[in-house]
This record gives C-alpha cells, structure tokens and sequence, in this order.
C-alpha cells in the first residue's frame, strides 16, 4: 500500500479500537512511523480522512445497489436458498466488511456524545439497508413472488435477522471467523423460516 492508504488504513484501525475523537494525527503518524507534515500531504486534517472513510462505504452501498437491481430485473422467482445466500451476502459483504466494520465500531463509540455521529451510525446500520431492503419487498411483491402489504414490515424482520446475528456474534469477538460463521448460520436458517411464510 502506498502512504496515503496506510494512513487511510491505520486511521480506521484506531478510530474502530477509540473513537475518532480519541486519536490525534499524531498518533497516526507514530503508528507510521512518518512525520505529521506527511499526512498534511493526502489529507487536509483528520476530519478528511473521516470523509474518506464514508465516501467508501457509500461508493461500496451503491455498488451492491446496482449488483442487485441489475440481477432482480431478469428473476421472477426467488427460492428459499437463493433468498438465504442474498441474506448471508448482505451479513458477510456489507456488516461484516472489514472497512464497513471498524467504521461502525468507530460511529458507536462517538455516538453517545456526538449527536452527527450518532446519525451517521443510524444511517449506515439500519437506515440505508432498511431502504434498500424495502425496495426488494416491494419489487418481490409487484412480481407476486411473495405475499407483501408491507414492504418496510417485511424490511425491518430480515434486516433484524441479519443484524442481530451480527451484534450477538461478530461485533466484540476476537475470533472474527468463529463469529461470522456462527451468524451465518443463524441468518441462514432463520431467513430460511421467514421466507417461507411470505413467499408464494
């Protein structure tokens, strides 16, 4: 990695383990063993960084948007193990990403004192998946694949699935494979029971 991706990177590492407030460019740069005025170079400030970080997760929300929207177009059914990969993806590819991870265990942190960080920590964990979830529903129910009066219902009971998987075993664990597996398992089969009540 270059040096602005390894400040990109180092910077995550310690926001995630303290707090965005908690970390000064000077601890970046001692962890980098670089000057200060090397960091000034890529970023602004550390609030720059910050930004960076988000703009990726954005970049990564609307790339799995577009993957989606792209493959549903062409389907007019979805079987239960089609459904269960889809939520395992969602778990492994979006709460689980390394980047998406440490950025909301950052945004947890902050979030009790600092009410913007609050609000992006709502947005990125359940705001923005809960949109996208409920635009599935409401496709898979105009396709009549599934039985759907309520899409944001349906949209909160998978996507609290697949969270709570998450909290209850990957967020804190140290042996991160050991938790997602067990969360993997838990979304698979309990999307499994779900989506064999709504589908037709």
């Amino acid at each position: 990695m270059n040096n602005k991706e390894n400040m990109i990177e180092v910077s995550l590492d310690l926001f995630s383990k303290r707090g965005f407030s908690g970390v000064s460019v000077r601890d970046i740069c001692g962890k980098l063993n670089l000057k200060e005025s090397a960091l000034y170079y890529h970023f602004k400030n550390k609030e720059a960084i910050l930004e960076t970080l988000y703009q990726r997760v954005e970049i990564l929300i609307e790339s799995m948007r577009g993957t989606f929207d792209g493959t549903f177009e062409n389907v007019n059914e979805v079987s239960t193990g089609a459904m269960q990969m889809v939520a395992k993806g969602f778990l492994v590819n979006y709460y689980c990403d390394n980047h998406v991870r440490r950025l909301l265990a950052m945004l947890n942190i902050e979030r009790m004192s600092d009410s913007v960080a609050n609000e992006k920590y709502r947005m990125l964990m359940y705001e923005m998946p809960l949109q996208q979830c409920e635009r599935v529903f409401k496709k898979m129910g105009e396709k009549q694949i599934i039985d759907c009066k309520t899409p944001d219902l349906l949209a909160k009971e998978y996507l609290g699935i697949i969270i709570i998987a998450y909290d209850r075993y990957v967020l804190g664990n140290e042996n991160l494979e050991k938790g997602i597996k067990r969360a993997l398992d838990d979304v698979e089969r309990e999307v499994g029971l779900f989506y064999e009540g709504i589908k037709r």
